[in-house]
């Protein structure tokens, strides 16, 4: 009773004598009311509209007849890369290629190739930076076919047996990963992805047709699609995002956000005019522009996990609904991402000891029998510099993985050894080189992940700066994938029988921040070389 008695109290006097009760604030002017819903308005709108203006900045790059990348034909990568000659985070497991489907003159055809069960994997990416689906060896097989994407509101007759894919967007990017276990099956991987078509549906058995490309006048081919939106002025960005809006119907759940725009004067189907707002509003609009701006760097990297010193996305990536934070921040680091169940992708951000990777080191690397990354396809291992290049090493090997023929311990486990000194003879299968010198850095690749990974349920060992145990046995099969996983560890060219980014990813880009501060990582929800 006593501790409730200077409540009852001061409530009593409240009543009494009103002028002791807290003061309401101010109600907030007419034009002070007005800059603060512009500025939660522009705010929100850049996080939401940053991933359709990179995409079609990144669009019309592609598309400039300086890259002899014309819409509706793809662009192949022939070799896996190679010590200093490849971009960052480059993916050494698969061959890529890229197309930007142009579907303005209606729906166009996606032919695929019997790839024989080799894994691939096809990702098509709208506008805004979501994928919306994936052909390939996950979800429709490796057999060959014919699929119909169709542009929005398009009604129209299809040819009997084809199935349709609706596409959100009238611009679509389309991103291609084949399996490749090294120079010797170029032959066959390069014939495969001759065998990926895109044929516009009005041209279906007909002759091949040139397409003309025009030149983009308007375009900074200089300056990279991340830069030039987040330097352009508030008018400018809106007045492009309302363009695009008009010819790009926005998802389904986006009407909070579009309804706040509406206030502003940005309205879907219609041209944006900074100039007619007043000036509070005006005043609103550059206010919130900066505050989403410094959100997006302040944001970067706040929603990784970290296990064993092991990083990966939380948060999910590819499909975002209206997580236009992440969304942004994906399509800032590395447009298209692959879907985590396709490839998921693992950052190794310091060893055991809590301490950044050394080229100059001996480390480690022990999975328990049963704990092998649980892949349904396959798993890699690849190791870069600093800056998230691949080093020269005396095997040239980029990565060490499922595919390689391991030597396992007695018991089933495994051991891999790290270190750009070669170790003895007996172990140089189990190697994985690092740099000369300085930081390290691991991805670890899991194509096709089983439920334990998904589910975050599954972390790969800690890295230890330590001398490993000796290897015991002679090459052994590898053990039975872990029992949380029912599909078998195999690859496309094993006996037995990916992004996306992306990546993760058009060449793989390099993500826009580190995921780790100061520390020159990739973000792990770049997916890097995906």
């Amino acid at each position: 009773m006593r501790r409730v008695a200077p409540l009852i109290l001061s409530l009593s006097l409240a009543a009494v004598w009103p002028s002791l009760a807290p003061a309401a604030p101010p109600a907030p002017t007419p034009a002070a009311a007005a800059t603060e819903a512009a500025h939660q308005a522009a705010m929100e709108g850049y996080l939401y509209f940053y991933p359709l203006l990179v995409m079609d900045l990144t669009r019309r790059q592609a598309a400039h007849p300086s890259q002899n990348t014309p819409p509706n034909a793809y662009a192949f990568v022939r070799g896996l890369p190679q010590a200093g000659a490849a971009a960052p985070w480059a993916n050494p497991d698969m061959l890529r290629g890229t197309a930007w489907l142009d579907l303005s003159a209606g729906p166009v055809v996606l032919s695929v190739p019997d790839t024989g069960g080799r894994l691939y994997t096809l990702t098509l990416v709208d506008l805004w930076n979501d994928a919306f689906a994936v052909l390939g060896k996950r979800s429709t097989g490796t057999a060959k076919g014919n699929t119909v994407l169709v542009p929005p509101g398009w009604s129209g007759t299809l040819p009997s047996g084809m199935p349709r894919i609706d596409a959100p967007t009238t611009h679509v990017l389309a991103r291609l990963l084949i399996q490749a276990d090294g120079p010797a099956e170029y032959p066959a991987v390069h014939a495969l992805q001759d065998g990926f078509v895109i044929t516009p549906l009005s041209q279906w058995n007909l002759p091949p047709q040139a397409q003309r490309v025009r030149a983009d006048g308007a375009l900074n081919m200089k300056v990279s699609p991340r830069e030039q939106v987040e330097s352009l002025p508030t008018d400018a960005l809106f007045a492009y995002a309302a363009e695009l809006l008009r010819r790009n119907p926005p998802h389904a759940a986006d009407q909070p956000v579009l309804a706040r725009l509406r206030g502003e004067g940005l309205i879907p189907g219609r041209p944006f005019d900074f100039d007619k707002l007043d000036h509070p509003a005006k005043q609103g609009m550059r206010r919130g522009l900066r505050a989403a701006r410094e959100r997006m760097q302040a944001a970067a990297g706040a929603t990784l996990r970290e296990a064993n010193g092991w990083q990966r996305e939380a948060g999910g990536v590819g499909v975002y609904g209206n997580a236009y934070m992440r969304r942004a921040l994906a399509a800032q680091a590395q447009p298209g991402a692959s879907l985590p169940e396709d490839l998921t992708t693992l950052l190794l951000a310091a060893d055991s000891r809590g301490e950044a990777v050394d080229g100059s080191r001996r480390y480690h690397l022990r999975f328990a029998n049963g704990q092998l990354p649980p892949a349904g396809a396959f798993w890699s291992l690849a190791a870069y510099d600093a800056q998230g290049l691949l080093a020269p090493n005396a095997l040239n090997r980029q990565a060490l993985g499922s595919r390689d023929p391991l030597r396992y311990n007695e018991d089933g486990s495994l051991d891999l050894v790290l270190g750009h000194e070669a170790p003895a003879p007996e172990q140089q299968s189990n190697w994985l080189p690092l740099p000369a010198s300085g930081p390290a850095q691991l991805l670890l690749r899991v194509y096709q992940p089983g439920p334990a990974l998904l589910d975050g349920l599954w972390t790969p060992p800690p890295l230890l700066a330590e001398t490993p145990p000796e290897v015991t046995a002679e090459a052994a099969p590898a053990p039975a994938a872990p029992a949380t996983d029912p599909a078998p560890e195999t690859g496309a060219s094993a006996p037995a029988a990916s992004a996306t980014t992306a990546t993760s990813s058009a060449p793989a880009t390099p993500p826009a921040k580190p995921a780790v501060q100061g520390k020159a990582k990739p973000q792990a929800q770049s997916q890097p070389g995906r």
